[in-house]
C-alpha cells in the first residue's frame, strides 16, 4: 500500500506526510446521523472528541460523523477498510450505503488549529473560556483545551434557540452545568451573541414514556408527545412545566414561554421547545408529501379535495398538504401547546385556521337535529384548516356529518410513532367512498420484517375497507369484484434504532366499483 494525495471535505488534499494523522469522516444525511453513530459506537471507532456537525460545502445538508479509523489509502484510491465494511453489514447500514460517502480530516493538534476550526461554535466556545480568569479556571482544575475537546460540535439554530446534544457532553461538563451555573452565564452570553442567539438549551429525545415522579405522570405514555428533559442553560424558556401548564396552559402561559421557528421546505413551523417536541429527521417525508403525484391527482379537480391529519402536531405533514393545494385541512390534536403552535405556524405561512374544542362539537349520540345546526353554522368558514383539540377518536362522527358538505376527502395522515392502527379504522371511514384514496400510515418497522409487515398492512386495512364498504359479507364469485386495497409505496423516513426504520406506508383505497342501474 502506498500514501498518496486522499481529498479532504472541501475538495483540497492532504500532503503525505500529514496522513498518517488523517482520519476517516463519515458524509450522512441528517435522517440517517443517529443510526450510523450508533453503529460507529458499537465497534468502539465514534469519535466522541470531535463529534457530529454539519459538513462543510455541502449542498445536501449532510451531516459529519468523525471517527478514530486512520484513512487508507490504495493504490487506486480509496476504500473502506475491513471495519468499516463489518460496521456496515452488522448494522443494517448496506440499506442506506448509497446515500453515505467518506471523506477525511486532520484533527487540530495545535490551539491556533482549534480556534481555525470549521465549528463556529466552538470557536466561540474557546474565545468565551479564555475570557474567565485563570484563577477561576485553576479553580476548577481545568484547562481550555480539555473543555473545548469535551464540549459537543453538533448544534441546532431554532430562532432565537441554540439547542445543543446532551448525549456527548463530557464528564467535566455535566459537572460544570450542573454545579456552577453562575461561572457559565458569561460563557452561554458570549456564545449565544457569536450565534445570534438570545436562549441556549440541551435537548434530550422524546420519551415514549413519561415517569411517575414527573409532572407528566398523568400522562404515563407520553401521548402528548412532550418533551420532559430539556435543560435551559441561558435565557428564560418559559415557567417550569406543570400539570395544570401542560394540559390546561392559559393565553398567559402562551404568552411566557420562548416560541421558536424554522424553516423546511419553504414553510415555517413554530412551537415552544419546553412544551412541544420538534422533530427535524421528518423533513424529507414533508418535502415528498408536497410533491406526492397522489396529492397532485385528488386536488386537479373542479371540485379539489380536502386532507385529514389525525395526528397532527405542529403542522409537521398538514401545512404540507395545505401548501401542495389542499382546500383544506381537518387536524386532531391532544396537546394544547402543540395547538397554539399549529395556528402560530399557519399564520406565519399566510394562512387561516379555526380551532374546535369539546364544547363547541357536539356530544357523540346528540341528535341528528343538533349535528345539522352544528354543522350549518360551520360549513360557511373559509379557513385553511379546522383544527379540533381533542381525541381523534371523535373523528368518525364529526367528518360523518360534515362528509357531504366539504369537497371530498382524498388523504389520511397518521403520523404517529410507534404505531398508528388505533387510527386505521377511521382513516378507511374519512375517505370518499366514491372517489377512493390515500392513506399514509406511518409505523417503525424491522429491517428484516418489510415484506412481512406490507402484506400484514395490506390485508388490515382490506379487511377494514371490506367492513366500510360491506364486501365482508359477499359470496365467493363477487370476491374478484371488491375493490383491491394496495400498499403502493413504503418511504424509509429515518433509522429510528439499530436494525429498526421509520416508514410510512402508502395505501391506496380504490374508488367503488359501480355497476349498471346504480
Amino acid at each position: 500500500m502506498s500514501k498518496q494525495h486522499l481529498p479532504t471535505e472541501n475538495g483540497s488534499t492532504h500532503s503525505p506526510r500529514a496522513l498518517d494523522e488523517a482520519r476517516v469522516v463519515v458524509l450522512v444525511p441528517r435522517a440517517h446521523v443517529k443510526h450510523v453513530k450508533i453503529a460507529l459506537e458499537k465497534h468502539a471507532i465514534f469519535d466522541k472528541r470531535h463529534g457530529i456537525s454539519p459538513g462543510e460545502n455541502d449542498i445536501s445538508q449532510r451531516m459529519r460523523i468523525v471517527t478514530t479509523l486512520p484513512c487508507l489509502m490504495m493504490e487506486n484510491g480509496y476504500r473502506p477498510s475491513a471495519e468499516e465494511t463489518r460496521c456496515l453489514d452488522d448494522f443494517n447500514l448496506h440499506d442506506i450505503c448509497p446515500d453515505i460517502s467518506y471523506s477525511s480530516w486532520i484533527p487540530p493538534t495545535a490551539n491556533g488549529d482549534i480556534d481555525k476550526s470549521h465549528s463556529p461554535l466552538l470557536r466561540a466556545l474557546r474565545e468565551a473560556l479564555q475570557g474567565l480568569t485563570k484563577e477561576t479556571l485553576n479553580a476548577l482544575d481545568l484547562s481550555v483545551d480539555a473543555l473545548v475537546a469535551g464540549f459537543p460540535e453538533a448544534y441546532s439554530i431554532y430562532a432565537p434557540l441554540l439547542l445543543l446534544p446532551s448525549n456527548t457532553l463530557s464528564k467535566d461538563w455535566i459537572s460544570l452545568i450542573a454545579n456552577h451555573p453562575h461561572i457559565l452565564e458569561l460563557v452561554w452570553s458570549h456564545i449565544a451573541s457569536s450565534m445570534r442567539c438570545t436562549h441556549m438549551a440541551l435537548n434530550s429525545p422524546i420519551p415514549a414514556s413519561n415517569s411517575t415522579s414527573s409532572v407528566h405522570a398523568l400522562d404515563t405514555e407520553n401521548v402528548i408527545r412532550s418533551p420532559v428533559n430539556i435543560t435551559p442553560l441561558y435565557g428564560c424558556l418559559g415557567p417550569v412545566p406543570t400539570a395544570q401548564t401542560l394540559r390546561s396552559p392559559s393565553t398567559t402561559d402562551f404568552a411566557a414561554a420562548l416560541w421558536v421557528t424554522t424553516r423546511q421546505n419553504g414553510i415555517v413551523q413554530s412551537w415552544a421547545p419546553l412544551y412541544t417536541m420538534f422533530s427535524r429527521g421528518n423533513v424529507k417525508e414533508k418535502a415528498r408529501m408536497l410533491h406526492l403525484p397522489s396529492v397532485r391527482l385528488s386536488i386537479d379537480t373542479d371540485s379539489g379535495a380536502v386532507a385529514v391529519d389525525l395526528y397532527a402536531g405542529i403542522g409537521y405533514f398538514s401545512f404540507s398538504y395545505r401548501r401542495a393545494g389542499m382546500k383544506r385541512v381537518l387536524c386532531w390534536e391532544l396537546n394544547p401547546w402543540s395547538v397554539e403552535g399549529l395556528c402560530r405556524g399557519a399564520a406565519l405561512n399566510g394562512w387561516t385556521a379555526r380551532v374546535f374544542t369539546p364544547a363547541d362539537v357536539p356530544l357523540e349520540d346528540a341528535a341528528n337535529t343538533e349535528w345539522a345546526v352544528w354543522r350549518d353554522g360551520v360549513i360557511g368558514g373559509c379557513e385553511d384548516f379546522w383544527i379540533f383539540a381533542m381525541s381523534n377518536e371523535t373523528a368518525d362522527c364529526i367528518l360523518a356529518c360534515l362528509e357531504e358538505s366539504l369537497p371530498p376527502i382524498r388523504h389520511v395522515n397518521l403520523g404517529l410513532l410507534p404505531v398508528s392502527r388505533p387510527s386505521w379504522p377511521s382513516a378507511v371511514r374519512a375517505l370518499n367512498a366514491t372517489l377512493g384514496g390515500w392513506v399514509h400510515a406511518h409505523e417503525n418497522v424491522g429491517v428484516d420484517e418489510m415484506d412481512e409487515r406490507v402484506a400484514e398492512v395490506e390485508g388490515e386495512f382490506q379487511r377494514m375497507n371490506d367492513k366500510c364498504a360491506g364486501e365482508d359479507k359477499v359470496g365467493r364469485q363477487q370476491a374478484q369484484e371488491k375493490r383491491k386495497v394496495r400498499v403502493e409505496h413504503v418511504e424509509r423516513v429515518k433509522m429510528y434504532a439499530p436494525g429498526v426504520v421509520h416508514v410510512v406506508f402508502d395505501v391506496h383505497i380504490p374508488a367503488l366499483r359501480h355497476t349498471d342501474g346504480e
